[in-house]
C-alpha cells in the first residue's frame, strides 16, 4: 500500500514537470540580430526579410529583451522568437 502511494506521488511529480509550462518558448541564450536604430529584434532566419539599418549587432535574446528593452516587430521574427512559457514535453518535440 505504501509503495503504491510513493509511486503515485513520484508519477504525479514527473507528469507535472513534463506538462506544466515551466520553460521559455525561446531560450534566453538564442542569438539574435538587433537593430539599434529602430530598437528591433530580428531572428537570424528573417534577416533578409527585415528592413534593417546599418547599425546592427548580434546578442542573446534575453539581453536584447531585458537589458536593451528592444521589441520583436517583424512577423517572421515573431514566429521564430516567441515569448512566454511552454512545457518541457512540447519543447522536446519542437
Amino acid at each position: 500500500m505504501r509503495k503504491k502511494i510513493v509511486w503515485g506521488i513520484i508519477t504525479a511529480i514527473i507528469l507535472a514537470v513534463l506538462l506544466l509550462p515551466l520553460v521559455d518558448k525561446t531560450s534566453g541564450t538564442t542569438r539574435v540580430i538587433v537593430d539599434h536604430t529602430s530598437g528591433e529584434i530580428v531572428a537570424p532566419v528573417c534577416y533578409d526579410q527585415a528592413d534593417l539599418t546599418n547599425w546592427i549587432d548580434e546578442m542573446s535574446f534575453s539581453n536584447a529583451l531585458n537589458e536593451l528593452q528592444y521589441e520583436v516587430r517583424d512577423d517572421c521574427s515573431k514566429e521564430h522568437l516567441q515569448e512566454g512559457k511552454t512545457s518541457v514535453l512540447m519543447r522536446i518535440f519542437e
